[in-house]
């Protein structure tokens, strides 16, 4: 029996086209729609040319486009991934955050022990009680207002 190359090893690409909906067909064949990687209807996925691939492809053939990428071609661009884009946008919170710091109390200084000087948190509970003991004052204006 020849032995088969499988995978990455044969260099072999499909490109499969999801170009007709499972609505009326039965329940299995839109996994393997799934199980492709096709989540929208004219969304085009590349696999490597293994049996596993075509008998997916086989059981839905009539409703997916198969073309063979020629052998120059590169693979397409890695996407980026869920646990990148989560850093990025916390690293843009962080951002955010700073420059808030900065323009409410100036630039922010390195975190100290006591000794040199407030720290960042020192400075940011005083404005915060400050805050609450002027909306107090106001309140209680309003209830002398109100008797």
């Amino acid at each position: 029996m020849a032995e088969r190359a499988t995978g990455s090893a044969a260099g072999k690409r499909l490109r499969i086209t999801w170009v007709k909906s499972t609505i009326g067909y039965r329940q299995n064949q839109h996994k393997n729609i799934t199980s492709l990687g096709l989540r929208r209807l004219h969304q085009t996925v590349e696999h490597y040319d293994t049996p596993t691939i075509r008998g997916m492809i086989g059981k839905v053939s009539h409703l997916v486009r198969v073309e063979e990428v020629p052998e120059g071609t590169p693979p397409p661009p890695a996407r980026e991934t869920g646990a990148q884009r989560f850093a990025a946008r916390m690293a843009k919170k962080q951002a955010a955050r700073e420059a808030f710091a900065a323009a409410l109390f100036g630039e922010p200084e390195a975190e100290s022990d006591g000794a040199a000087g407030e720290s960042l948190r020192e400075r940011a509970g005083a404005a915060g009680e400050a805050t609450g003991a002027a909306i107090g004052a106001a309140a209680e204006r309003v209830g002398d207002a109100i008797e």
